[in-house]
């Protein structure tokens, strides 16, 4: 009896520090991810659910917060697929909501960024989030993304090509054009 009394108190403890480690990395990724008709307090609530679930197969250190992300993934997917079943127009208009917040004080660049973002495919601007906000190496997207290392490289190559064509296209005439589209998103020069 005492040694189930131990593992619980270890798996608990276990838990927690997972919990605190990576709860904010959790509930910024839902919160930028979920459809306005979802809910990204219910997402984060599921996604460690899942984890003290499966605490057992949890990977050690940072593969842990992957795992999370992916996990996450899939339970925002599986709420845009709710969402889609009971209305088509509603998850059209919850993406284009989710990327023009339009904020009156925001710098002209920002609201390029935005509306860059706002033109690509949902891939490639998931993709670019990862990359660039999450600051998630090309294996670490894969693992989130489910496909090879070499495949999510490509994807994000591709990505960052489409979006800097959108950004150039949106750029006005006059505007010099040497910024660069990932410190503009974020990330490193």
């Amino acid at each position: 009896m005492r040694r189930v009394m131990d593992d619980d108190a270890e798996r608990r403890r276990r838990f927690e520090a997972i919990f605190a480690a990576y709860r904010a990395d959790i509930v910024a990724y839902c919160g930028w991810r979920t459809p306005p008709s979802g809910d990204p307090q219910d997402a984060v609530a599921e996604v460690f659910l899942t984890a003290w679930r499966r605490l057992d197969s949890l990977p050690e250190g940072d593969a842990a917060r992957v795992w999370l992300y992916a996990t996450a993934r899939r339970v925002i997917a599986n709420q845009r697929r709710s969402d889609r079943r009971r209305s088509a127009l509603r998850e059209r208009l919850a993406d284009e909501a989710a990327i023009a917040t339009p904020e009156a004080a925001e710098d002209a660049e920002a609201q390029l960024v935005r509306e860059a973002l706002g033109r690509l495919a949902p891939r490639d601007r998931e993709i670019l989030l990862l990359a660039e906000w999450e600051g998630l190496s090309s294996a670490q997207i894969a693992t989130v993304m489910g496909c090879l290392p070499v495949t999510a490289r490509g994807r994000l190559h591709r990505a960052r090509e489409r979006f800097r064509a959108v950004f150039e296209e949106l750029q006005a005439p006059d505007r010099p054009r040497e910024a660069s589209t990932a410190s503009i998103l974020g990330g490193a020069p």
